[in-house]
């Protein structure tokens, strides 16, 4: 059961606010988020569990809840776009999370994969959060092969790159070339190279 706080003044940003007492008045701490822990700015501080497991757990939880979820009003997507999308960025947190664990080092500067805050020694919360969003990461995957994703915006690219194609042979005809002049044919090769390696990424499918 959730701890009734309605006796307590609202959160402040950036502060620890676990229940305090202040002459016999509930309070809230306003020491800052993480003081005094390994995660300065996330979480409550080392005076209210911020250095036990649960609470580096929950500070981690925290700082990926405010650095990369931000909700906005629904924009359509194709499914196919947004389980490619998903993968990527599950993709990315991984690899966050592996350089903040690559991070935090020990005195022999290897990472701290285990906890010895507590009675037992466990796995370090940020290992915890490594396995779960490899777990995500390897579900959304096979959601998007089974639902023929890569098949798809293969195709998507092909199609674009013809209409590509089609468009800039129009432009050189509007303006007087001879599509099947080398030259014209080099110039066209360059941009569709340039379209390929990146350097003009459109939008397939998805939102602009």
């Amino acid at each position: 059961m959730a701890r009734d706080d309605s006796d307590l003044p609202p959160p402040t940003p950036g502060r620890c606010n676990s229940r305090v007492r202040r002459g016999g008045t509930p309070a809230r701490c306003q020491s800052e988020s993480g003081w005094g822990t390994p995660h300065p700015g996330s979480g409550t501080c080392r005076r209210h569990g911020g250095n036990t497991p649960t609470g580096r757990l929950a500070a981690a939880r925290q700082d990926t809840s405010d650095r990369f979820l931000r909700f906005g009003e629904p924009v359509h997507v194709r499914p196919s776009v947004a389980l490619a999308d998903e993968v990527a960025r599950s993709n990315g947190m991984v690899q966050l999370i592996a350089d903040e664990l690559n991070r935090v080092v020990d005195e022999g500067g290897s990472p701290v994969l285990i906890d010895h805050g507590g009675m037992n020694p466990t796995p370090d919360p940020l290992v915890l959060l490594f396995l779960r969003e490899r777990e995500h990461l390897v579900s959304a995957a096979r959601h998007a092969i089974a639902g023929g994703v890569e098949v798809e915006m293969e195709s998507l690219q092909v199609a674009y790159a013809d209409q590509v194609l089609d468009v800039v042979e129009d432009v050189a005809r509007e303006l007087g070339h001879n599509v099947d002049d080398p030259a014209v044919v080099e110039a066209i090769g360059r941009v569709l190279t340039r379209l390929a390696a990146g350097q003009v990424r459109p939008a397939i499918g998805g939102a602009a």
